[in-house]
């Protein structure tokens, strides 16, 4: 049985900042130009509007909690076990749902290619996190 008293809301709440932060860093100094490139924008086209933030906020929120209750369900093993975990969901839930919106009706697979890659650095390293803390 899945318990939501069971959540570590510490480890989550470092999820939350570290996806937020690495996301800062990913599409801004890391690959921001790549990216702007890909989806044919520049930066003045994209509004940093604090709304954006927070519903970003908001998704990593929803995602670490997830990520936590299934690490607690299925208990890896260490660091290594919470990291394979990570990425089972990410390959299984994550990279395939977003492939498929990319297929049919999104942005250029190089987007989409970005985007998982991200998304596969974070559900490892909080899979790890998680698992260890």
């Amino acid at each position: 049985m899945i318990l939501f008293s069971e959540i570590n809301w510490w480890a989550v709440l470092v999820g939350v900042v570290a996806t937020n932060a690495f996301g800062f860093l990913w599409y801004g100094p890391l690959f921001g130009k790549q990216w702007m490139n890909m989806i044919g924008k520049k930066p003045e086209d994209i509004e940093a509007d604090p709304g954006m933030y927070l519903k970003t906020a908001f998704a990593s929120l929803v995602t670490m909690i997830v990520l936590n209750l299934v690490v607690i369900h299925f208990a890896p093993s260490g660091f290594l076990g919470g990291l394979i975990l990570g990425g089972m969901v990410w390959l299984g839930i994550g990279a395939t749902a977003t492939f498929v919106y990319t297929t049919f009706e999104g942005p250029p697979t190089s987007v989409w290619l970005l985007f998982s890659i991200y998304q596969f650095i974070l559900y490892l390293l909080m899979g790890g996190v998680f698992a260890i803390w």
